[in-house]
């Protein structure tokens, strides 16, 4: 989580072990030079990533390993991309969003996103664009129960967290073959509710579209303008406050997070605003570190009765999740979360940047190697990340690494009780098509806020 940037348990560990079966395999016998390929694969898949993540539970990692015996067996008889299914399938048992493996595969010229729990599509094909908007029911008929099941099965962490991830998988016809829900591998037919309430059926074939097309809302609030910008702020006079916006968690180029954020409550300062708005939601991590002191120091600098309101959802993530967390410490009862749950738990295993590339397959994995505990500040553990372990306690950080992160930083161990929202407020397809913020909607009701600039 330091350095990656990056866009439920028990009865999920059944499933995953168990229910999913092995993707499909090809009906001609098993050729010498596949099989002794995906071997070597797979004897690299278990040695320099399994063997290493410590994000499996006992259980699970018995499970991937009965299934990795499972795919040597059938070594040489499956299709490279279902070899790639099964692989992130093995990742996917480690339930941990930071576990990571890349599915590749070709798209049909559509892209969705996930949305108040439902799938829409946001970016089509320029011939596909009277799409734009609508809001997926089903692929070659399965119900979309069954395919958010199915798709979850490539990645681990919160279900909220699988959905971002599986989003990208729903446009691409091979991989949902793979997975047994399209009937065929370069096509599949998507059954869609256009905005108007038309229920289309479309058959999409791969290609690779020279024209794209996006959806545009109604209107567009301050939260979705300028998405290249990695911070800014604004004025919000209605509710006395500033509202600050870090869509990443790390400094970009010659912009430094951390001097960013002490001009922008200088500004705070000096416009008199008692309040600060902090939008996380699009925060999926970076480096925590670069931003820890300040929001530590921050309330501190905010006289009460000043408040923090905190925007947060899905996307929040990684070191997103543990700025939010040092706040909220820091903070205590003056932080309001507002919106939705954040994507991951409060701990969870992450802290590397040095992917694994399978030597045949080229699949790319990211193993998770050191604990994160944001509940109880490492105190029961002595595999955390160094900068979170408790003072003089054990870490999981190597030596030459935790002797400059405990120079340099210090530890700061995290202690929250909960990142669960205080006040609910999902974004939904037609709040976005409106150009309504939920939250900020949420804020200005709080604050009796009356101006037309409310919920902007």
């Amino acid at each position: 989580m330091l350095t990656k940037l990056r866009m439920g348990l028990t009865a999920c560990m059944a499933m995953l072990g168990s229910a999913v079966a092995l993707p499909a395999m090809a009906a001609s016998p098993a050729d010498p030079t596949a099989r002794q390929q995906q071997l070597e694969d797979i004897a690299a898949f278990r040695q320099q990533f399994l063997a290493i993540d410590r994000s499996y539970t006992p259980r699970a990692r018995h499970a991937a390993e009965r299934r990795l015996s499972a795919l040597e067996r059938d070594a040489g008889r499956l299709r490279a991309s279902a070899f790639n299914v099964e692989i992130c399938r093995l990742a996917a048992l480690a339930d941990n969003g930071h576990t990571t493996c890349y599915v590749r595969g070709d798209a049909a010229g559509l892209s969705f996103s996930s949305l108040g729990g439902e799938f829409y599509v946001l970016r089509a094909a320029t011939a596909h664009a009277d799409l734009l908007g609508a809001r997926l029911l089903a692929i070659d008929g399965r119900s979309m129960s069954r395919v958010r099941r199915t798709v979850r099965s490539l990645a681990g962490g919160v279900p909220a967290h699988r959905d971002l991830t599986g989003a990208s998988i729903l446009s691409r016809p091979g991989v949902l073959h793979d997975l047994g829900i399209a009937h065929r591998p370069e096509a599949a037919t998507y059954r869609l509710q256009l905005p108007d309430g038309q229920v289309v059926e479309r058959q999409l074939a791969i290609e690779s579209p020279a024209d794209w097309s996006s959806f545009q809302p109604d209107h567009e609030s301050w939260a979705s303008q300028e998405p290249t910008v990695p911070f800014r702020w604004r004025d919000a006079a209605d509710i006395d406050a500033i509202v600050i916006q870090l869509r990443q968690n790390m400094d970009r180029g010659d912009r430094r997070i951390a001097a960013f954020l002490e001009e922008a409550d200088n500004a705070r300062a000096q416009l008199g605003r008692r309040n600060v708005v902090l939008d996380m939601r699009w925060n999926p991590g970076g480096n925590f570190l670069q931003t820890r002191d300040f929001l530590l120091g921050w309330p501190q600098r905010l006289p009460e009765p000043g408040r923090f309101y905190v925007l947060i959802g899905p996307t929040t993530f990684s070191a997103g999740i543990a700025s939010v967390a040092y706040l909220k410490q820091a903070g205590g009862d003056r932080v309001t979360l507002i919106g939705e749950p954040v994507g991951d738990r409060l701990m969870f295993f992450a802290e590397n940047n040095r992917p694994v590339r399978l030597p045949h397959s080229g699949i790319v994995l990211v193993p998770a190697l050191q604990r994160d505990d944001f509940k109880d500040g490492c105190r029961h553990y002595d595999d955390c990340l160094v900068v979170l372990a408790q003072p003089g306690a054990p870490h999981g950080t190597p030596p030459d690494k935790a002797a400059e992160l405990d120079a340099v930083f210090g530890r700061r161990p995290l202690q929250v009780s909960s990142l669960a929202p205080d006040v609910a407020a999902p974004w939904t397809m037609q709040t976005y098509r409106a150009g309504r913020d939920p939250a900020m909607e949420a804020i200005a009701h709080a604050a009796g806020a009356v101006s037309p600039a409310a919920g902007k």
